[in-house]
């Protein structure tokens, strides 16, 4: 299966909504997870490389606003994209409640423009072909059985000559046997393994961390043939193979045949930044125009939507869509009603 299948969905909606109890509300729930000062800690850490990374994207004359970030989670690099860099643009994510904790988060770091959040399922974006000059995630596509579904919606809402950046994907290593299952992440254990103990379990162990618990999907054995046949519609590819000991590779140009061996062999991470066909335009509407009907969507048709009170409403099929503690639904009926069932019975909405 290709698309991310709906348990995976619904588990990782109610793996984020405990890790958000946990990380906002103060709620004590995992033992192995990051509790509120401690991932705020690491997202400050997310926030400088994002401001760092765009920041010499611009120089460089890339155009990177209206933005649109897939799996955004608490916003913290949109909230960078907004308050640092001058740009707006949209932060989409399957989970309301990680959306939602992007006020928090404002708060905690002293940012007072939020972006304009939208929940959403990346199967079918529900955005306008061609309208971002600027898509980008961070640790999102392995979340997915093949990155390469996702990755056409991306290039079809990527205007011509707009760039993707993806960062920090796992790629298969093909030297490794799932022996036994590997001691959680983040747990106390893991942090108190022997070398010898940790290089067992770099060739023998299985993944083992919540989220696998709740059904999402953590997908490391995605291979360097994938990732070339997903990204190779775009003109432009600039992506890099990092694996042990931090050896530098090429994806699609590895000069270098020993590096790209030992990628091959043991595996690691996979960051790029690949551009569309096609001549940038001068100037973009903003990022709010750029929103497509989900349900002309599944028909095969592309209609806007429009603000009316609370709720967007599409004028060619008469849908609307709720705005909830300023996060924008964007499913279809079915998949409102499947995904957040609690929420779709309380509004009188028609998707």
């Amino acid at each position: 299966m290709a698309h991310q299948s709906k348990e995976a969905q619904k588990g990782e909606i109610e793996f984020r909504r405990k890790l958000s109890s946990q990380q906002v509300a103060g709620e004590k729930i995992f033992d192995d997870e990051f509790d509120g000062p401690g991932i705020t800690r690491i997202l400050a850490e997310r926030m400088k490389k994002t401001r760092e990374e765009v920041s010499l994207l611009k120089r460089s004359g890339a155009v990177v606003s209206p933005y649109l970030e897939i799996g955004a989670e608490r916003c913290q690099r949109a909230l960078v994209m907004e308050n640092d860099l001058g740009a707006s643009g949209i932060a989409a994510d399957l989970s309301f409640d990680m959306l939602r904790s992007c006020t928090h988060y404002m708060g905690e770091f002293s940012k007072e423009k939020a972006p304009f959040r939208v929940c959403c399922d990346a199967n079918s974006l529900p955005f306008l072909s061609n309208s971002f000059p600027f898509v980008f995630c961070y640790q999102t596509l392995h979340h997915f059985p093949d990155p390469g579904p996702v990755i056409r919606e991306i290039l079809r809402v990527l205007s011509p000559g707009g760039h993707f950046s993806l960062n920090e994907e796992p790629f298969r290593k093909m030297l490794h046997l799932n022996l036994y299952k590997g001691k959680k992440i983040y747990s106390k254990e893991a942090a108190s393994t022997g070398r010898f103990e940790d290089i067992l379990n770099f060739f023998f162990s299985e993944a083992n961390c919540n989220e696998v618990g709740h059904g999402v999907i953590e997908n490391e054995r995605i291979t360097l043939g994938a990732w070339k046949r997903a990204l190779s519609g775009f003109e432009e590819k600039r992506v890099k193979l990092r694996t042990i000991k931090k050896i530098e590779s090429e994806l699609f140009d590895p000069s270098n045949r020993i590096k790209f061996l030992a990628a091959w062999l043991f595996g690691g991470e996979i960051r790029g930044l690949c551009r569309k066909a096609g001549t940038v335009q001068a100037t973009f509407p903003a990022a709010s125009s750029c929103l497509a009907c989900p349900a002309c969507r599944e028909k095969g048709l592309e209609s806007g939507l429009m603000r009316k009170g609370a709720s967007f409403s599409c004028n060619a099929c008469s849908s609307s869509y709720p705005v909830v503690a300023d996060v924008l639904f964007l499913f279809s009926a079915g998949k409102f009603s499947e995904l957040y069932p609690e929420i779709f019975l309380k509004t009188d909405i028609k998707a």
